[in-house]
């Protein structure tokens, strides 16, 4: 039985939180490259850059799951 909402689409979803992800680690870059004399600046830049990538890496795994646990291509950035 339905209470009249809908559900957004997971696979919409997952897209969109990765282009956001994205779009996090483009704009830190373009920070870093203003902030050049900066270096406590560039530092912390680089680590919202990692978390985005981290967060980018959590999801591409959701989306392996989802479609049946294909194998990957390559491994995963920091696996051994």
């Amino acid at each position: 039985m339905s209470d009249g909402t809908e559900q957004p689409d997971p696979d919409r979803v997952l897209a969109h939180d990765f282009r956001n992800l994205l779009a996090v680690i483009v704009n830190y870059c373009e920070l870093i490259a203003g902030e050049t004399t900066d270096p406590e600046a560039i530092k912390a830049d680089i680590a919202e850059i990692r978390t985005a990538a981290e967060r980018a890496l959590e999801l591409t795994e959701k989306l392996r799951h989802r479609r049946g646990n294909a194998p990957d291509s390559e491994p995963a950035a920091g696996a051994s």
